[in-house]
């Protein structure tokens, strides 16, 4: 059955406006719900694309305007802006400007970019108090807000890596969508050698019929279509996999992404193979929680064959990125620098 919020998503996107971040509002913030309510603070919705977090102690007041705004947003922004109980936030979890460069986006997507940028953005600037982001390059866009660098929490992952010690499929995940198709493109050649050569081998990917054009689907490849936030999270929390793929080209759009590829990886159960982009080179540890190579099909098809002909070296790795995930994720860490927001 069709959801409200995806609804809503599919109407958006249809008339070419910004969808709610869905994803973003829930790693940075309503993740750590919980921990938020034992400091006293309350979460809730508060228009399309904002969230609103109450200190019910002090009464003081965060309202977090989370990638996007709409113009009921900018109304509502700007009349909480005249509270002096109350300090606005912006979160963005992507360099926008950079994607713009971008010459291999969507042009629809980049339509939607230019117009939040031409109209909704200068709306809402004068309002800001403080610049929220996972990398300091997207801060360095707005150096007149007060940056604070933050990442988004841990998935809470199982440490049970039973599935290393059986004698069926090696399961291999590319959990992103077809947005990345360039990225994938570039190392498509060594997946399917290491799939040719290897027949336990099994890739699940999200890309869908883009997929298709550069690894048929048969029995060792599997091709599901882009998933809506909320069936993502459903099917993610049924799945178990050996190895997990985060293919990006180091340049100026990935240099700027979250850690958020590690905690997926690591809630799955994953080894997480990864390319040497700046987020990746500074959180992950070659040999230790993760395998950091060189964006290239031969190096890419090396690392894939060692993994899957060393179950005991892929299930010390897996675990290695669990536990980094529950250190660079920590909650309770999250949920302190939020409440500091707060009540500063």
């Amino acid at each position: 059955m069709l959801s409200v919020r995806y609804l809503k998503n599919a109407y958006d996107h249809v008339l070419g406006r910004p969808k709610t971040a869905f994803p973003t509002r829930y790693h940075y913030l309503e993740a750590v719900r919980e921990e938020l309510a034992d400091r006293s603070i309350e979460l809730r919705e508060a228009g399309q694309h904002c969230l609103l977090l109450t200190d019910l102690k002090s009464g003081r007041r965060l309202l977090v305007i989370v990638r996007y705004a709409t113009e009921k947003d900018i109304r509502l922004i700007s009349r909480m802006r005249q509270q002096p109980e109350t300090r606005i936030a912006y979160l963005l979890d992507d360099d926008i400007w950079a994607m713009l460069e971008d010459e291999d986006l969507r042009p629809d997507y980049k339509a939607r970019l230019n117009r939040f940028l031409s109209q909704q953005f200068d709306a809402i600037h004068p309002h800001v108090d403080i610049f929220l982001a996972p990398s300091h390059k997207i801060l360095d866009r707005c150096p007149e807000f007060p940056g604070r660098y933050i990442q988004p929490a841990h998935m809470n992952p199982s440490k049970d890596l039973r599935h290393f010690s059986g004698t069926g499929p090696i399961r291999m995940a590319f959990l992103s969508s077809s947005t990345h198709y360039n990225d994938f493109q570039i190392i498509a050649p060594g997946v399917r050698a290491v799939l040719d050569k290897n027949p336990r081998l099994h890739l699940t990917t999200l890309m869908g019929k883009h997929g298709e054009d550069l690894i048929g689907s048969g029995p060792q490849v599997t091709h599901l279509g882009d998933k809506f936030f909320d069936d993502f999270q459903v099917w993610l929390k049924k799945q178990r996999f050996h190895i997990g793929l985060a293919p990006y080209v180091p340049n100026p759009v990935n240099d700027a992404r979250s850690n958020l590829k590690l905690h997926q990886h690591a809630f799955v159960g994953a080894a997480g193979i990864y390319s040497p982009t700046s987020v990746f080179e500074k959180y992950a540890k070659h040999g230790e929680d993760s395998m950091v190579v060189e964006h290239t099909a031969e190096r890419w098809e090396e690392a894939i064959a060692k993994l899957a002909g060393d179950p005991s070296m892929a299930a010390r790795i897996a675990l290695g990125g669990i536990e980094n995930s529950l250190r660079i994720g920590n909650r309770q860490t999250l949920a302190d620098s939020i409440a500091n927001h707060i009540r500063q």
